[in-house]
């Protein structure tokens, strides 16, 4: 019931202060984009429009949430309150995932495409958001400032996105997909243009068990960082 109030909270926090509206903005622009794409570059540049949004936008979002709790003090009272850090972290994880597969959902509808796995789409954005935003609160536990989270983000962001070029035909795209940003771009690309059964099964597996190791991480570090300050 906790974890249920937490993430109500957490959507009124993010509507209140216009993450909601930046979504909304951001999707109309990619559709206008979209529109202007050629069929044979739409069916490869929708997948990864789809994943920079719970990626990209995730990553930058998540940290300035915490960020403007910091100056609220909202993590003050956090340190008091009966709401144990994997609620609040997973909190964060259920609210972003949810703004990220309307999202999806948005910019796939409006744009066209011809046949679509829904169920992989959503799986994919899920575990795709989950990576990411568990990534920036990790990021953000040991940031003072937005522009210093800005920074340490870089590498970040280097690290995950630089792969993913490996499944442009890379001979060797097959290795790199030990890497959570690859596993999860895969699975979407699957969704727009099929995907093997079992190679779907198994990246899910996979993403599944990547989202939970980093939620143990975010959790030791976010403890170490916030609540008791080491």
């Amino acid at each position: 019931m906790r974890l249920l109030h937490a993430v109500w909270t957490d959507m009124r926090f993010q509507w209140k202060h216009g993450f909601y509206l930046v979504y909304v903005l951001v999707t109309i622009i990619y559709l206008i984009i979209l529109s202007f794409l050629p069929n044979d570059i739409l069916s490869v540049g929708l997948p990864l429009v789809v994943f920079s949004d719970p990626s990209v936008l995730g990553l930058f979002f998540v940290g300035g949430i915490i960020m403007l709790e910091k100056m609220q003090g909202v993590l003050s009272v956090l340190v008091v309150s009966p709401l144990r850090t994997i609620e609040y972290i997973l909190s964060k994880v259920v609210s972003l995932a949810f703004v990220s597969v309307l999202a999806a959902f948005a910019i796939t509808g409006f744009s066209s495409y011809g046949s679509v796995s829904w169920l992989l789409l959503f799986l994919s954005t899920v575990l795709t958001s989950g990576i990411f935003t568990l990534c920036g609160i990790m990021i953000t536990a040991g940031c003072n400032t937005v522009n210093q989270y800005i920074i340490k983000t870089v590498p970040y962001m280097l690290l995950f996105v630089l792969p993913c070029f490996s499944l442009t035909g890379f001979p060797y795209s097959d290795l790199f997909t030990v890497i959570p940003s690859v596993a999860a771009l895969r699975l979407m690309l699957g969704a727009y243009m099929g995907i093997p059964l079992y190679e779907a099964i198994s990246l899910v597996i996979y993403l599944t068990g990547m989202n939970y190791l980093f939620m143990r991480w975010a959790i030791r570090v976010f403890e170490n960082k916030i609540i008791y300050q080491n």
